[in-house]
């Protein structure tokens, strides 16, 4: 018996009205944990704010389950003739109350959550745990967290291992039992088990991390693979470190300048802080890193990825590092596999950056189930791919891979695995005082004689000694102090390709076949728009894969800016022997008109870029910089001309990740972070990538709509989710998180100048900004648990000008919502995300947090039901949790 759990049930209030007659409540509440008795509160009759006062409802618990069980709270509406109506749930983890440092209770407002009807009232209730074990040798001591950067009050002593483990288990939906009882009860058991199988992984990691001899993992993340009747397979990575306390952590960032940032302000719009400017080329945003490609090969089975290319932009961390303090390092011992999915490290520890590296494996999930073991088959099947990445690793001749990630696709009973990451030279103990060439990461590691791919090297544009590739391609965001020109910008391109309708082997051999000309034609058309744009690099590059029964859409997104050690991109040239030569020229002059205008919109030196006319195209001459496009027919044409359009505007600043590279301080994101969604359906008979580039550009433009009302603004983390519920229709899921941004000139640096200036800003958009506000909440109005926002959401991993007192660790929600009644499915996702977030404001709050560092939309699944206007959403969300203060406040005046 190592803990003891006691729940107290306070009150609660705007309830649903039950009984008709009345229109009133008769709520009571049934507190369960594990499978112990159930406690029960008194009814209050006739009211919609009940207050219960209940007694200490007190439960005796081992260690297992306290880390792997949940808090059930149930909230019913007593009936004298019929059953008991269900109000709704909360489900509580207990693990944070038994971290070493966290607080061993949580009181609070707590959203009570229907699968049917969503949001329906609220409940305060009281938890207190007293944990007698030592947390030291429990996984109960492991402190995890989303970010990939070790936050501010740590020091990193020492990096261990990669670290990864799955758990398996039948999936509820597909039971017997679940074909006799209710829709909710079916929602309520498969939510239950996603939210222990994601307790149970997590004990498990804890426990390894325990015997590395580390304390924290570092870019934890969790993946939910829906494999129908074979199961659920819920999968975790991540960095083991050991970390210490950093007693001598600063009370603010490093400053060389003042700037106001009011992004996360917990008060009202007139409590503004002024935030300490970084000094580096990023003064406000977060961190971004870099990473590389690799060459490609593909087959039935597996499938390995490793394109040339190597490339990084520039960005700023937070102060993650303290050097003087302590000086991080390497395990000298390295593990099997040096994956790491940590995304930032200080300077001098990646010295050199090889290109991107992935592999992929398709397999049928019915050859799978008759294996004896299925846990262990799942964990071959990763550790296949594991050693073909780690394969192309020494290939590249480095000696870790970053920013690793794994994904899987799953149609039916075919499963396409993904392991891809950013092939890198790490130097195990850089020495604080050694100097550090902020060029040499961008220089390809191996010999380019010896490679087994073709790449033509060029000297480094800012050493000249080093060689760098001609485009860059990485899955991290920019090291720090990597030299960049002009600002980045958001970049997405997409294959799509037909096929026929087989299933077992033949579908698996299909695509097979099909996915090395997929990435082929992807990565060509993302050349292209890379060119158009005057950039040179890809960072944060992400992968979407979606497998259909009759179709196959492959996605790529990231970031793209003009690294400076890499030579500069020139503009495309067309080549079109069928069509007439004026037809080409007008195409060519409004290519070099797009390529001109992107200069010059991105801020990128003309003394970089190539710009002027372009010159005549003489093709007997070789010309290594230029890059020829044959227009063979009206598709090709299409594309360039869809490449063209700029979707954007000028005034809003757009990433992949949480940060823009080159900001340097231009424009400051202010206001609490608000999620946005865009849903397209369309059908896929007779679509080509054209008229799908087309559609998906609607609909991004669509989603800057929303933000029309803010004359400067900030859209990053931009996501896209694929689906393909029908044979004949494709689902895409666009979201983003979209932030205000103040702009702030040069001139009006000055700490004085800069209040006057911010006021008067503030009194010419205040009423503007609360109407947007308004109208983002709008269809949610009267759910007092939506309208909260003492706890901010952003999806960087600091906060400008904020100083952090404690971090509580990870949380995480996972929530299923159906309706039999959806008639606008955007407007149903987007109202179910803001439920979302309201419960994990919840969350954070009890625990007596303000802030949720890395928030992000993990899964979201969109099920069509068999009914015309029935549809399920399974959504995860997930964050850090952490208490911060605002210093050096303006005044009022």
């Amino acid at each position: 018996m190592p803990g003891i759990v006691k729940v107290r049930i306070l009150e609660g209030r705007d309830l649903p009205v039950m009984d008709r007659a009345s229109e009133l409540t008769d709520a009571y509440v049934d507190v369960k944990f594990h499978e112990r008795n159930i406690f029960r509160t008194q009814v209050c009759s006739k009211t919609l704010c009940p207050k219960w006062n209940s007694d200490w409802f007190t439960f005796e618990v081992d260690d297992e389950q306290i880390q792997e069980d949940l808090l059930q709270i149930k909230v019913f509406d007593k009936d004298t003739v019929t059953a008991n109506d269900p109000i709704g749930k909360v489900h509580v983890s207990l693990v944070p109350l038994t971290s070493p440092g966290n607080p061993n209770y949580l009181t609070g407002w707590f959203p009570i959550f229907d699968t049917l009807h969503g949001i329906r009232g609220e409940i305060k209730i009281i938890v207190k745990v007293k944990y007698i074990s030592d947390t030291k040798q429990s996984s109960c001591g492991v402190k995890f967290f989303y970010s990939k950067t070790v936050p501010s009050i740590y020091q990193l002593v020492e990096v261990k291992s990669f670290v990864e483990e799955l758990v398996i288990k039948d999936d509820p939906e597909y039971k017997w039992i679940d074909k006799i009882r209710t829709t909710r009860a079916s929602n309520e058991a498969r939510q239950l088990l996603f939210l222990r199988l994601a307790a149970s992984l997590q004990r498990k990691i804890g426990n390894k991390v325990l015997d590395l001899g580390g304390n924290a993992v570092i870019g934890y993340r969790q993946c939910f693979d829906l494999e129908g009747s074979f199961g659920v397979v819920v999968r975790a990575i991540g960095t083991c470190v050991m970390i210490e306390e950093n007693k001598h952590a600063p009370c603010s960032s490093p400053t060389s300048g003042l700037t106001l940032d009011i992004r996360s302000a917990p008060g009202p719009l007139d409590q503004i802080p002024i935030t300490p400017e970084y000094d580096s080329p990023h003064k406000v945003l977060p961190l971004l890193l870099k990473q590389s490609s690799v060459s490609k090969k593909h087959s039935c089975t597996s499938e390995s990825l490793s394109d040339t290319g190597t490339s990084f932009p520039d960005a700023t961390s937070p102060v993650q590092f303290n050097f003087p303090i302590i000086q991080p390092k390497m395990a000298s011992n390295y593990a099997d596999f040096p994956f790491y999915t940590m995304g930032s490290f200080p300077s001098g520890f990646v010295t050199n950056i090889g290109g991107l590296v992935s592999s992929r494996s398709v397999r049928l999930l019915d050859k799978l189930e008759s294996m004896s073991e299925e846990s262990d088959t799942r964990d071959k099947l990763w550790l296949e791919l594991r050693k073909e990445v780690r394969t192309h690793m020494k290939t590249l001749g480095c000696t870790a891979v970053i920013g690793y990630s794994e994904q899987s696709t799953i149609c039916d009973k075919l499963c396409v695995l993904s392991a891809i990451g950013t092939a890198v030279i790490l130097n195990p103990s850089p020495s604080s005082g050694e100097d550090f060439n902020p060029c040499k990461p961008c220089h390809i590691p191996y010999n380019v004689q010896s490679s087994p791919f073709n790449i033509t090297p060029h000297s480094c544009s800012i050493c000249g000694s080093g060689k760098v590739p001609d485009i860059l391609l990485t899955t991290i965001d920019i090291l720090p102090d990597t030299p960049v020109n002009g600002n980045g910008c958001f970049i997405q391109v997409q294959a799509f390709r037909t096929k026929k309708k087989q299933t077992g082997e033949n579908s698996a051999r299909d695509i097979g076949q099909q996915l090395p000309f997929l990435e082929y034609e992807l990565h060509q058309q993302l050349s292209h728009k890379l060119r158009i744009k005057g950039m040179n690099a890809v960072v944060g590059i992400r992968y979407e894969l979606c497998v259909g029964e009759t179709a196959v859409l492959y996605i790529a997104s990231g970031t793209a800016v003009y690294l400076s050690p890499l030579p500069p991109a020139s503009p495309l040239r067309v080549r079109c022997d069928t069509a007439e030569s004026t037809q080409v020229d007008k195409l060519q002059e409004a290519i070099q008109a797009a390529y001109e205008k992107n200069v010059t919109c991105y801020n990128i030196s003309r003394s970089d870029s190539i710009s002027g006319p372009a010159p005549d195209l003489n093709l007997s001459i070789t010309n290594k910089d230029v890059i020829v496009v044959d227009i063979e027919d009206p598709k090709d044409e299409k594309k360039i001309e869809n490449s063209l359009k700029t979707l954007f505007p000028d005034h809003m600043f757009t990433s992949s990740s949480s940060s823009v590279p080159g900001i340097n301080g231009d424009v400051i994101p202010f206001e609490s972070a608000h999620v946005l969604t865009q849903i397209c359906r369309i059908d896929t008979p007779g679509l080509e990538t054209a008229d799908l580039d087309r559609i998906i550009n609607k609909n991004m433009q669509l989603l800057c709509f929303k933000l029309r009302k803010y004359k400067s603004c900030f859209l990053s983390n931009i996501r896209f989710n694929v689906h393909m519920p029908d044979d004949d229709e494709l689902v895409i899921l666009i979201s983003a998180i979209g932030t205000i941004s103040l702009p702030v000139s040069p001139a009006i640096r000055a700490v004085e100048s800069t209040k006057r200036r911010f006021h008067r800003f503030l009194s010419s958009a205040s009423n503007e900004i609360r109407f947007c506000e308004e109208e983002l909440s709008s269809s949610l109005e009267g759910s007092g648990a939506l309208t909260n926002s003492a706890v901010q959401l952003t999806p960087a991993d600091h906060i400008p000008g904020a100083v952090v007192h404690h971090c509580y660790g990870h949380l995480s929600v996972f929530l299923i919502r159906e309706s039999a009644d959806v008639r606008d499915l955007s407007s149903f996702t987007k109202n179910f995300i803001m439920e979302a977030q309201a419960i994990m404001r919840a969350h954070v709050a009890s625990l007596g947090g303000n802030v949720l560092f890395e928030f992000r939309i993990n899964e979201l699944v969109l099920i069509d039901g068999p009914q015309k206007l029935q549809a399920q959403i399974l959504l995860s969300i997930s964050g850090d949790a952490a208490h911060v203060s605002y210093e050096n406040r303006p005044s009022s005046g």
